[in-house]
Formats: structure tokens, C-alpha cells, sequence
């Protein structure tokens, strides 16, 4: 699973934030979200174009998240700007 470093240490850092981040799946998102809602993680939208969710979570729960053999990537959902 790929997570940048700076982020890991972040979300270890201070596991009780929340946390907007884009998870990549290997497979239909879709097919994980009845996991990710038990887990008390919001899905704030589902991506078709590319396999994965922008979620809102606990630090901690996204560390955990970053575990499941589905998750190829883990990258913080931010505002990206065109120059």
C-alpha cells in the first residue's frame, strides 16, 4: 500500500483528527463501503473514472484502513490548483 511517509507520521501523530483523504482500491470501491461505513468512516464521494472514495475519517481509522489488502494508496484530499 502506498501512503507518503509525511502523511503516516501525521495521522500517527495525532490519531484522534479528522481526516479527508482519497483511498485508491483495487477493485469497485463500491464493494467496500458497507466496510468503511461499519467502521464509522463517511464516504464523502465514490470515483468512477479511477478505483477509489474521498472519505472522512479518524487518523486512526484511516492507519487501519491503510492495512486492508484492497487499498492500494492512501493520499490527503485537498484543493489542487491550475496554474
Amino acid at each position: 500500500m502506498e501512503i507518503l511517509d509525511e502523511l503516516r507520521v501525521r495521522l500517527e501523530k495525532n490519531p484522534s483528527a479528522t481526516v479527508n483523504l482519497i483511498v485508491r482500491t483495487q477493485d469497485d470501491p463500491r464493494n467496500h463501503a458497507a466496510h468503511l461505513e461499519s467502521r464509522g468512516i463517511t464516504i464523502r464521494h465514490t470515483y468512477s473514472l479511477i478505483s477509489g472514495v474521498a472519505i472522512q475519517a479518524a487518523a486512526s481509522d484511516a492507519l487501519a484502513l491503510a492495512r486492508e489488502p484492497w487499498v492500494v494508496s492512501m493520499e490527503e484530499d485537498k484543493v489542487v490548483h491550475t496554474l
